[in-house]
Order: C-alpha cells, then sequence, then structure tokens
C-alpha cells in the first residue's frame, strides 16, 4: 500500500554551531557600524537615525542571503520583552548584549530637584519634555495620570482633586441648570427603589425646617415621588437632589463606591434595614458634590489611603480574571474612584508620533519610580535614568540570552521547497 502525502513539501537544512557564532558576530559588526545613525528611509517612507531601528531592519534584510531569521527572533523578542517592562531597556539590552558598557558610573543616584534637571536633559523630544517639566513643577507622584486623544490644538492637562462618577441618572432634577453645587450636604445612599412618599416622609420634613441640602443615591423612585421633590425644590421649600439610576451591569457596584468614597454604609433590605427608619435617622454630611448632565463629582470624605486600598483590591480583581473576561465594568470603577488625578489631552496627530509616546512613556515612567533610586546609563546618542531594580532586571535578561544562545548546538531552518 503506497502512502499519499498531500499539501506542501518542505526543505529542511540544519546548521551547526559555527552557525549560530557566526550569527553574533555579523550582528556585533553591523551594531557597531556607524553608519547605522545617518538618516535612513523604509517602504513606508518613515525616516529615522535611531540606530537601534536601522539595525532591527538591517539585521532582518540580511536574512535573505544569510537563514537567520530564527536567531535574530530571538533577539527580538528580548528587545521587546524589555521594552514593555521600561523604555529604551530594549536599546540597552542590545547594548549590554553586544558588550558594549553603558553603565559609565556605578554611583547610585536618587531623584530630587537637584537632579531634575539631568532628568529632563534625557528626554529628547520638545513635547514630552515640557510636559514632564510642567508635572514636576505643578504636580505630585501620587496624582493618577490619564492620557486622552483629543481634538484640541495643542497639549492641554486638566487637574482634579475630586472623584468624578461618570453614569447615566435622571437628569429631571436638574430642571435648566447645567449644575448644581451642593456643599455640606446630608446624604442617604440607598440599594432599592423609592416607592411612597410615606417612605422619605420624615426626610421632607427636616429638609424644609432645616433647609440643608440632601442627597439621595438609590436605584429608581416612582412618578409620585419624584413629582413631589420636584414641586418642593421648585418652591423654594427644600434643596433635595437625587442620584436616581437604573440597575443595570454598568451600575451595579456603583452604590460601593458612592459609600467608599463618603466613609458610610449602604441602605438595605438585605441587612433588615427599611428606608423609612433609617430616614428618621441623623443624615452623614457630605463635604462638596457637583451634579451636571454628564454625572457628578464629589470632593472625597475618605481618606486617601482608604480609596488606595479599594483601588488596590479592583486591580487585584482584574489580574486575577480569567483571560478573555471582560474587565471595562471595573477598570471604569477604578477611574471613576480615583483622586488627585491629572489628564493629559494630547492632539491627533502628536498622539500618532512614536517618538514622543516613547519619549513621554519614559518621562511618565520615571517619574512614577521617582522614590527609587537609579542608574544613569549611555546609549552613545542618548541617556537615560534606569531604576536599580530595572537594571538588576536587564542585567539577568541579557545573561540568561547570552547563555541560550551559548546552549545552541544546531539550528533547524525548515522552508517550503520550490
Amino acid at each position: 500500500m503506497r502512502q499519499t502525502i498531500s499539501g506542501e513539501t518542505h526543505k529542511t537544512r540544519i546548521f551547526d554551531k559555527k552557525f549560530v557564532t557566526s550569527f553574533i558576530e555579523d550582528s556585533k559588526l553591523v551594531f557597531e557600524d556607524d553608519s547605522l545613525e545617518e538618516n535612513c528611509i523604509y517602504d513606508s517612507l518613515r525616516q529615522t537615525d535611531d540606530r537601534i531601528i536601522n539595525f532591527l531592519n538591517i539585521i532582518k534584510e540580511k536574512e535573505d542571503k544569510l537563514p537567520y531569521g530564527q536567531l535574530r527572533q530571538i533577539l527580538k523578542k528580548e528587545f521587546d520583552e524589555c521594552e514593555k517592562i521600561y523604555p529604551y531597556l530594549g536599546d540597552a539590552f542590545l547594548y549590554l548584549f553586544f558588550d558594549s558598557k553603558i553603565l559609565k558610573n556605578k554611583s547610585v543616584k536618587i531623584l530630587n530637584r537637584n537632579t531634575c534637571n539631568n532628568f529632563l536633559n534625557t528626554i529628547s523630544e520638545q513635547n514630552s519634555k515640557n510636559i514632564i517639566k510642567w508635572l514636576i513643577e505643578n504636580s505630585s507622584p501620587d496624582r493618577e495620570i490619564d492620557i486622552q486623544e483629543s481634538y484640541i490644538k495643542d497639549i492641554e492637562i486638566s487637574v482634579r482633586d475630586d472623584t468624578f462618577f461618570n453614569i447615566a441618572y435622571d437628569c429631571d432634577f436638574l430642571g435648566s441648570n447645567k449644575e448644581v453645587i451642593m456643599k455640606n450636604y446630608r446624604f442617604i445612599i440607598i440599594d432599592g427603589f423609592l416607592e411612597s412618599i410615606g417612605e422619605i416622609h420624615h426626610l421632607l420634613h427636616y429638609a424644609a425646617e432645616s433647609k440643608e441640602p440632601h442627597v439621595i443615591f438609590c436605584f429608581g423612585m416612582s412618578e409620585e415621588v419624584k413629582s413631589v421633590i420636584i414641586e418642593n425644590n421648585t418652591r423654594g421649600i427644600t434643596k433635595i437632589f437625587p442620584i436616581s439610576m437604573t440597575f443595570d451591569e454598568s451600575s451595579i457596584n456603583i452604590l460601593n463606591d458612592i459609600a467608599l468614597i463618603h466613609d458610610s454604609e449602604i441602605i438595605s433590605a438585605l441587612k433588615g434595614q427599611t428606608i423609612s427608619q433609617e430616614m428618621r435617622k441623623s443624615l452623614s454630611i457630605g463635604k462638596s458634590i457637583s451634579i451636571t448632565r454628564n454625572g457628578f463629582s464629589v470632593d472625597p470624605v475618605a481618606d486617601e489611603t482608604k480609596i488606595k486600598c479599594h483601588i488596590k483590591y479592583l486591580q487585584k480583581r482584574i489580574n486575577d480574571t480569567n483571560a478573555g473576561m471582560n474587565t471595562d465594568i471595573i477598570k471604569t470603577r477604578i477611574k471613576n474612584i480615583k483622586s488627585k488625578s491629572l489628564t493629559i489631552f494630547i492632539n491627533k496627530t502628536l498622539s500618532k508620533n512614536s517618538l514622543f509616546n516613547r519619549s513621554l512613556d519614559y518621562g511618565l515612567r520615571m517619574l512614577k519610580n521617582s522614590n527609587q533610586p537609579y542608574y544613569l546609563i549611555d546609549l552613545e546618542n542618548k541617556k537615560i535614568m534606569v531604576p536599580t531594580p530595572i537594571y538588576s532586571f536587564l542585567n539577568k535578561k541579557v545573561n540568561m540570552t547570552k547563555k541560550l544562545f551559548y546552549n545552541i548546538e544546531k539550528s533547524v531552518l525548515i522552508s517550503n521547497k520550490e
């Protein structure tokens, strides 16, 4: 019986250890070539004088003459992994792999006022340098930073010290107002639906007598309750503002976050509580709330440590979630409750500039690690600061990769037979 083989016939070539050594030697000669720093243009019409980009492209082109593809992929993989850890760490990896001395001075330093200018001088792109300089002069390391693409012409920075909840709710209580601001307001957080006037009778009475502003967080209310609150507010008898939300997937845990920010508890039938009974009690007081049609922002009552612990808990939930599961709702919750935040709005053209993005990423990462001692390393055409733990990771990565190449006895190339 004859065996039938279908599909493509492959050609296999085996190369010995000398081939691996030859690859490293040839690649090192290319890497040390000064012409890598000349301006090159590629098929995409992109021009660059970046030594590392030019090197990676040249050794790729050499694959047409010598089958170095698999070996090159090892270097490229390690380069990419280093870049994910810290910007320009991939460059540093290649320098160390080819035995270049990048640590000119082994002294460890700390980022402070005296070394800030040195740090700024390591940021090559001017727009990113301006942003980092502004952050050093006007912000603090513990402030959460969010970067958003925008249609603006220039770069804009928005600073916020309160917590903003971007959520849909019944805006009818705003009337013709664009914004309602309440200070020293009494509040109640209800896990449920307000059905009757009887449930809020005591609150209505107290609000009318005291003239204190009140906020009710809940999942909807009857038309009867809604119309009475609006009528009393319109006549100036009370100043009650319900944040009446729809109960759905996006809002299922919103009350937990609102309670956290207010350092308070949720009123729930599951705990044996009734709305009418809780309304008779002296309600807690919030600092300040600003309500718009897009949501509401709160000046947190809870201290910063408590908020950060909750953010870490939510982040752990994301990390522990199985791959493929949607974590967008949890990410939105984290974004909502972060206090002391700062948003950098970047115009669309600049946001697509890879040099700007890499440079800004480097600056922000270094600021994030400003409490870590660092090394100043020299990559010939640029100097960068690298926190000492990351530099230790880099050395281990280089040694492991060198050991990997040393242990390769044979290289197998499988290609389609022409």
